[in-house]
């Protein structure tokens, strides 16, 4: 290990903090992870910390006037660097303050380990490099529902880079862990056709100031294979216009996506249609409630072939999609109305918003044919499924992100299955803001509570997590935040960030984030590599490319 320096002597040292002197041949930054010794009745005791202030200034230099003094070399001068660190960890626990003039040293790999609790976590897996690179880990026991549950990243939309965390999160988890072979990992594409091409290899067309071999190099130091995704499925939603799937190429091999009415009411999703409907939910939660109650006597009544193909049977004809369901609602509403102990303002207010479901909604509903998707069985029989919903309306999009998360929740409380499931989950104070009510936030907190024993864990991603829940948020083992704005940092959940990682978290740079674990008493920066997977189109490493290349 090199030397660095000395502790002060003038300054407070505390067994939480302490300053030390930086040697004028040293270069010491911010996250560099240092070590003391020193000596207590004979004992030799040891302080880990990492480095989170660094200021330089002037020995004997009291007046601003002086600089130009000191320029022209006509007073006396030192220059000093001087560091504080954030005690991580004590050996043996004797919490006593570091000795003055005692020697500080950089640490390298064990003694990383040993600072960050990295050597106590008997299941970890890698994400990525510290200041020194040195690898990185997150307590395994933290992520998939052992100890703790649910990871949340948050940051900036563009510049945080949550959905290439989130990516590479499940690909050293998928590959790392080893119960990998009972994860099922669920990925909705939000942004354009980029994650539909995970499981092919990145050509690094994309990637600046770094070479392909030494990009595979860092996997390979993470004991990570540089490859794509395997066990990948993709589904895709049908086109708006007509009834076929809507893929970019012919590179996209995905299976069509969608829901007949009789499934939608048999597993209680139509109140998913008003997940964006959050301030007035309430309001219509009655009428809803009646509804879904009134379909369900009718497919009760229906032929169980109907029911099989998607159609519900009435006394007035069939209906299979939400054209038809609409009007059969209408008339049926306005017809028992005063039966139904509800105003007409009330009625005609969830006909207002049944009216635009239904616009928005129909493409996504169709009597079944031989090409539907059963989804929970392909997420199920695949570790990684990605579900795209990128062209989706936003009532559309709710819907099919709050169903699917729905089903696969009945499906653990229902069944005995030893799966566990990853959803990743963009925008979540969507679907679980802080003050109003949907009908899919009693789920998540539900799943957030107790989602360990469900089997069913959340890595939930948004700009601002203020704006969730806050029963979701503090049941989250693991925190990430990339690079924020001030006035977000400044609200209550960010308390568990110091100060000067608040001040960091303004500036970093995309790759780099903050992770807080219950295992490491302080939050620490690290940088996760650039994917080997491609993340769009003009990324695919295919035959094609590699003949382009050769000419």
């Amino acid at each position: 290990m090199k030397k660095i320096g000395y502790i002060l002597g003038h300054k407070p040292n505390t067994p939480y903090e302490f300053h030390f002197l930086v040697d004028k041949e040293s270069l010491v930054q911010l996250d560099d992870i240092v070590v003391v010794k020193s000596i207590y009745n004979n004992t030799e005791i040891f302080h880990y910390g990492i480095v989170r202030e660094i200021i330089k200034y002037t020995e004997a230099s009291q007046y601003a006037i002086e600089t130009e003094l000191i320029i022209d070399k006509k007073i006396p001068y030192i220059n000093i660097t001087a560091a504080k660190v954030f005690v991580t960890r004590i050996e043996p626990e004797i919490y006593v303050p570091p000795e003055p003039s005692s020697e500080v040293y950089l640490v390298d790999k064990n003694n990383s380990d040993i600072a960050l609790y990295f050597d106590k976590m008997d299941n970890k897996i890698p994400i990525g490099f510290l200041r020194n690179e040195c690898n990185a880990y997150l307590n395994l026991d933290f992520v998939d529902g052992t100890s703790g549950a649910h990871v949340n990243i948050t940051g900036m939309s563009g510049v945080a880079t949550k959905t290439s965390f989130a990516t590479f999160l499940l690909f050293s988890l998928l590959q790392k862990s080893p119960y990998s072979n009972q994860y099922r990992a669920i990925v909705f594409n939000v942004k354009s056709f980029d994650l539909l091409y995970l499981n092919y290899k990145n050509n690094y067309r994309n990637m600046k100031n770094e070479s392909s071999k030494d990009l595979e190099e860092k996997y390979l130091r993470l004991s990570l294979e540089p490859k794509p995704f395997n066990n990948v499925k993709i589904l895709v939603p049908p086109k708006k216009n007509k009834f076929e799937i809507d893929t970019p190429d012919s590179l996209v091999k995905g299976s069509l996506y969608y829901f007949t009415l009789t499934e939608i009411f048999k597993k209680e999703l139509f109140k998913f249609f008003f997940v964006d409907e959050s301030k007035d939910f309430q309001s219509l939660e009655r009428i809803i409630s009646i509804v879904e109650k009134h379909v369900q006597y009718l497919l009760e009544k229906t032929d169980k072939d109907l029911e099989n193909q998607g159609v519900i049977e009435t006394s007035k004809g069939y209906i299979e999609n939400l054209d038809q369901l609409f009007q059969y609602i209408k008339d049926y509403l306005e017809e028992n109305i005063n039966k139904l102990n509800e105003s007409r303002s009330t009625i005609n207010a969830f006909l207002r918003r049944f009216k635009k479901v239904k616009e928005d909604c129909n493409f996504l509903i169709n009597k079944f044919q031989e090409n539907k998707t059963n989804i929970v069985k392909e997420i199920e029989n695949n570790q990684l499924t990605v579900i795209d919903v990128h062209n989706l309306n936003e009532k559309s999009k709710l819907f099919v992100v709050s169903s699917i998360l729905y089903l696969i929740y009945l499906k653990k409380e229902e069944e005995n299955d030893t799966n566990k499931y990853f959803f990743v989950i963009d925008e979540l104070n969507k679907y679980a803001p802080v003050s109003n009510d949907t009908p899919i936030k009693d789920v998540l907190i539900d799943i957030a509570e107790r989602g360990r024993s469900l089997g069913i864990i959340l890595i939930g991603a948004q700009q601002t997590a203020s704006q969730i829940d806050h029963r979701i948020v503090s049941n989250c083992a693991i925190r990430v935040i990339g690079r924020s704005d001030a006035f977000e940092l400044s609200k209550s959940f960010y308390t568990f960030l110091p100060e000067d990682l608040k001040k960091r978290a303004i500036i970093l740079k995309p790759g780099n984030m903050i992770i807080s674990q219950p295992d490491c008493p302080v939050p620490i920066v690290i940088h996760f590599p650039y994917p080997t997977w491609a993340t769009r189109k003009e990324e695919v490493l295919n035959e094609v490319n590699i003949k382009k290349a050769l000419i």
